[in-house]
């Protein structure tokens, strides 16, 4: 299927090789006419590779058909998606996207584009988000690990005793003690979603999840899942939970 992406070629040769591919669609009423606009999320991908190129968020006007189209940061992936809320809290729905890397470590990169009288406007990544937020795993006798968050302080343990015991003699004496310092890490984000605000009356806040590893990026020890709100297109992380 063709869908005309700006600064696609059309020519035949390109389509035997190449294929649009349709990642996601939403139709919401992002104007507020009352008409609902159709949101797409699409890409470029070879006939014989996984990876999908040149993904493109594309709005069509729900009543002229008129289509825009907005650039995405990451514009390769696995897969992708489409989060259309109000994050903002101000009546008018905005976009989030989402980008699939794939492989081992599962990331994947997450875009707002807040709404400013129906012109899309990019105002937030998952890197920004990266950027500040800083954590510490570090393994501690008696079969925990404590995840700490350096920008307030705070840690979480995380109970190791429902490891397998050769997982636990590779890494404790038999006294439960460390036979060496282990650090392991909080991965990139590797999962997004968007509930009903909890800080104001209306609209949705943004769920970002990372991974806990230990000794490796098979060694899932838990989650890190940051609550973040928006407010005059500003964010804030008001909660930040750790689970096994």
């Amino acid at each position: 299927m063709e869908y005309g992406i700006s600064g696609y070629r059309s020519s035949q040769n390109h389509y035997r090789t190449k294929t649009v591919v349709q990642l996601d669609k939403h139709q919401s009423d992002l104007s507020g006419d009352g008409v609902a606009e159709t949101i797409y999320l699409l890409g470029i991908k070879n006939n014989d590779d996984l990876i999908i190129n040149e993904i493109t968020l594309v709005i069509e006007n729900g009543k002229d058909k008129e289509r825009r189209y907005y650039a995405i940061p990451t514009s390769s992936g696995m897969g992708g998606g489409i989060h259309v809320e109000d994050f903002n809290h101000d009546g008018q729905l905005d976009i989030g996207v989402y980008i699939l890397s794939g492989g081992t470590g599962n990331e994947l990169k997450y875009y707002l584009l807040l709404n400013h009288n129906h012109e899309f406007c990019l105002a937030f990544s998952s890197d920004m988000y990266e950027e500040k937020m800083k954590y510490q795993v570090q393994y501690l006798d008696r079969y925990q690990v404590e995840v700490k968050n350096l920008n307030s302080e705070q840690t979480r343990l995380i109970n190791l005793k429902d490891k397998s015991p050769e997982y636990l003699k590779v890494i404790y004496d038999e006294q439960g003690m460390l036979k060496e310092p282990i650090q392991g890490i909080v991965a990139h984000v590797s999962d997004a979603d968007s509930i009903e605000s909890k800080m104001f009356d209306q609209g949705s806040d943004l769920i970002l999840t990372h991974r806990i590893l230990g000794r490796s990026h098979n060694d899932t020890l838990g989650y890190v899942s940051a609550y973040l709100v928006f407010d005059n297109e500003k964010y804030h992380v008001y909660k930040i939970l750790v689970s096994q």
